[in-house]
């Protein structure tokens, strides 16, 4: 009896020994086997099905810092090849509108006449003022030689040609033939109208306002026709003048604004008239011209000479139709300019040159 008892508590003894042992030992790693930590960290994602797979866990990878955009790649700078130089006739400095090629740059010679002074102010040299405005204003294009009517008159009288008026048809042909002169321009001044008042009502001075109207007539020397006739006009504003003279400087700015109204087609209608001189004299090899420096000739220009042509006349109308162009004679090369506008040339091909024979310009 005794020794059953023994026994049985020999087994409880066993028993809680091994239970202790099993349970400090149940922490313990496994040798060969490294517990992977950072794998059991791994967060939770969505599950995804993907047809014909099975489910999938997958986590977004985390937002990266916005960065600004980069800037485009710059393109490597290319050089660019000079372009090829070719031969040409050289630009000129010419400040107003262009020229078309085929006027090679001559300038035509306008006779600028007085223009008539139809309005209320008689006693103010009006019509005077008018052509000297004309004149600057063309001159200023360096399209157009403006010619003096007292130049035109002197010249005529050295010549002995006795006229009364350079208005006459006879007097325009004489000093196209002589002078080389392809156009007259001459016409009227009207309807020159003042606005004034006082500045403030504590001073004296005056704001003035003015209008104007001029008419051009562009006559051809050559035939002695009209060729048109230009109408400009000045609008009140535009034209405030204050203070001294403020009436002179009203009307003097209407004039120039009327002027201005007309220019730009006043000039395409002279540019439809041939260029074209004459032959002043002839002294051996030396040909002397009605053209220089002030018509664009530049030494080393090449000119063609022809016979005087013929004047049509129409039957019923009795009015020039223009001159036919005469036989040509040959070629002739600036060598020289002189003078306010004369220029000498020598004969490069032909004979027989004359004076008052046509001299025109090589393109056409």
């Amino acid at each position: 009896m005794t020794r059953g008892r023994k026994r049985l508590l020999t087994l409880f003894i066993f028993l809680i020994t091994l239970s202790f042992l099993l349970t400090a030992c149940a922490n313990l790693p496994l040798i060969g086997k490294k517990k992977d930590e950072k794998a059991d960290k791994t967060p939770e994602g969505k599950t995804v099905t993907i047809e014909g797979m099975g489910k999938i866990k997958g986590v977004n990878p985390p937002k990266a810092e916005s960065l600004p955009p980069k800037p485009p790649p710059t393109p490597p700078i290319q050089r660019r090849e000079p372009d090829p130089k070719v031969a040409s006739t050289p630009t000129r400095p010419f400040s107003g509108p262009p020229l078309p090629f085929f006027q090679f740059g001559f300038k035509r010679k306008v006779a600028i006449l007085d223009f008539e002074n139809k309005t209320t102010y008689e006693e103010e040299k009006i019509g005077e003022m008018v052509a000297k405005k004309l004149s600057d204003k063309l001159e200023a294009t360096q399209r157009v030689t403006p010619v003096d009517k007292a130049v035109v008159r002197e010249m005529l009288n050295h010549e002995g040609f006795k006229f009364e008026s350079l208005t006459a048809p006879p007097v325009m042909k004489r000093a196209y033939q002589s002078l080389g002169i392809q156009a007259f321009a001459l016409g009227t001044v009207t309807d020159v109208s003042l606005l004034s008042s006082k500045e403030s009502d504590t001073s004296e001075g005056e704001t003035t306002f003015a209008t104007c109207k001029v008419e051009i007539r562009l006559i051809d020397a050559s035939t002695g026709n009209l060729l048109r006739t230009f109408i400009g006009r000045s609008p009140i504003f535009g034209t405030k003048e204050t203070g001294e003279s403020s009436r002179s400087k009203a009307v003097v700015k209407a004039i120039e604004i009327s002027l201005d109204d007309i220019l730009d087609g006043f000039l395409r209608q002279l540019d439809l008239l041939d260029w074209s001189t004459t032959i002043a004299k002839v002294e051996g090899e030396n040909l002397y011209i009605n053209a220089g420096k002030l018509s664009g000739l530049r030494i080393g220009d090449t000119l063609e000479v022809f016979q005087p042509g013929k004047e049509i006349i129409h039957p019923t109308t009795k009015l020039s139709l223009g001159w036919t162009t005469g036989q040509l004679k040959g070629a002739i090369r600036v060598t020289d300019l002189f003078g306010v506008d004369a220029a000498i040339a020598r004969v490069v091909q032909g004979q027989g040159f004359i004076i008052n024979d046509v001299v025109k310009s090589t393109v056409r």
